[in-house]
């Protein structure tokens, strides 16, 4: 006989239909279970109910298992039993990670249980259902895409209209804010902003770095300071998300005005994290007539930032005041650099005359650590390709990341292991790879070897005592 068994998970219905054996309860008739008891239903572990964004993988994978419908635990081989899992053809649905399609076939292991490989929503909302085959039944999961927390819209949040003199620094950054398409700020989007000159020249540039923020909890990204240039005059600035076709438009205007003071090269400055910059901020004053002015007072100030790179004054603050020398040079006190690599901004001023303007950048320290990424407690079918790469991330000691750092991924000499693609088509034990941008080195395809088990591949970095380790399982076939 049939039997349909209706289960309910995250709000959605989930039927398992399974073939049930005559007269099947909740434990063998009379108590005692059999001394060999063979199963002869499928039923859900665990998957079902769960929500992803378009595009992103759901967070767990999808598990059925092995049963008796008498209740009693099963006996004999349970492994290798093949499970079909079948995700919609069209509409809402997604993809198994390895499989790259719909459909991905699994056995089962000793416990009598399948997973799924890693499943990525498509780019379709809606609610729908995954069937998980097998030759004792078929169970349906319940799954749904969203678009909620995804960039739909930008639109421009503050710094619009707004003035400032030539040279000199305008008094508000520019703000965007993203939402989804429900209208719910949308946190962690990037968001680049760009000027767009005027038709006389007029525009402005960004200090301390690239013009690129990521929006809060209430999905606003703030620009860096914006620098007047020396041409009056009206322009516009944009503000651009990924995965949004529209932008957000700003309305600046330049006014004139005479410069009296100037940055003296070097013009950037770097240093280390925690350290001091060997270079000082150096301005130049001139009077109406362009002469040199001695005596002038010049206030440096660094730009605030909010948990991000930036310095302070040897003598403690973010401003110092200096007097200009015979040749109009006011130089400022040495700056220690805080813990944060990255970029900001400084300026000099004098009286009311637009302001010099400096760059400054931290580097991070020597790598400290070495962490691991998602692939640990990852599984392969023997022979087969791993699928989330063996990835770690590589920082100093203040948690910088560090770009260009030397990683060895390694795997195991004996026993089950597996080999990365190296050199194009020759495989290894070993690979080396650089970090990028994001102090992040991911490791060639990882492949298992033919033999079962569990086992430990690390990743190591030169002058770092620690490795990272990843737990790895070769699956018999």
């Amino acid at each position: 006989m049939k039997a349909r068994i209706g289960l309910v998970a995250a709000g959605m219905a989930v039927v398992v239909t399974a073939a049930a054996a005559g007269g099947g309860a909740a434990s063998a008739a009379g108590g005692a279970c059999p001394s060999s008891n063979a199963p002869n239903e499928l039923v859900l572990a665990g998957g079902s109910g769960q929500t992803a964004q378009l595009g992103k993988p759901f967070p767990a994978p999808f598990q059925v298992r092995l049963a008796n419908s008498n209740g009693c635990p099963l006996t004999g081989d349970l492994a290798g039993i093949s499970v079909d899992f079948d995700a919609p053809g069209g509409g809402a649905s997604g993809i198994f990670a390895g499989s790259g399609s719909r459909e991905a076939v699994v056995g089962t292991d000793a416990e009598g249980t399948a997973t799924s490989p890693v499943f990525t929503a498509n780019f379709t909302a809606g609610s729908y259902t995954v069937d998980a085959h097998s030759d004792y039944g078929t169970v349906e999961l319940g799954l749904t895409n969203t678009a909620g927390g995804l960039p739909a819209s930008i639109t421009a949040g503050g710094g619009s209209p707004q003035e400032a003199t030539v040279n000199s620094r305008y008094a508000q950054p520019l703000q965007a804010r993203v939402t989804d398409a429900n209208g719910n700020p949308v946190q962690g989007a990037t968001v680049g902003f760009s000027i767009v000159p005027g038709t006389t020249g007029a525009g402005a540039s960004f200090l301390g770095g690239e013009p690129i923020a990521t929006t809060d909890s209430n999905g606003l990204a703030v620009s860096p300071t914006l620098l007047a240039n020396a041409v009056p005059g009206r322009f516009t600035a944009v503000a651009s998300a990924e995965g949004v076709t529209a932008i957000a438009s700003y309305v600046l205007d330049n006014h004139a005005a005479v410069t009296t003071i100037t940055s003296v090269k070097p013009t950037t400055l770097t240093a280390t994290v925690a350290t001091t910059f060997r270079g000082h901020l150096r301005a130049r004053v001139l009077d109406a007539g362009g002469q040199p002015l001695e005596g002038a007072s010049v206030t440096f100030a660094l730009d605030a930032t909010t948990g991000g790179a930036g310095a302070g004054f040897v003598a403690g603050g973010a401003q110092a005041t200096v007097l200009s020398d015979a040749n109009g040079i006011a130089t400022s006190p040495l700056l220690v650099a805080n813990t944060t690599a990255g970029r900001f901004g400084a300026t000099a001023a004098v009286g009311g005359a637009p302001d010099a303007t400096y760059t400054l950048r931290t580097v991070a320290a020597a790598p400290a650590t070495v962490t691991a990424g998602a692939a640990s407690g990852e599984s392969a079918p023997m022979h087969g390709h791993f699928p989330v790469p063996l990835a770690v991330t590589v920082a100093d000691r203040y948690g910088n990341t560090i770009a260009g750092a030397v990683v060895v991924f390694t795997a195991p000499r004996h026993g089950a292991s597996g080999t990365f693609t190296v050199g194009g088509s020759g495989t290894s034990r070993f690979a080396r790879v650089r970090t990028n941008a994001n102090g992040v080195a991911v490791a060639p395809r990882f492949t298992a070897n033919g033999i079962a088990g569990g086992y430990v591949a690390t990743a190591r970095v030169r002058g770092i005592h620690t490795r990272a380790s990843f737990a790895l399982v070769n699956n018999p076939r």
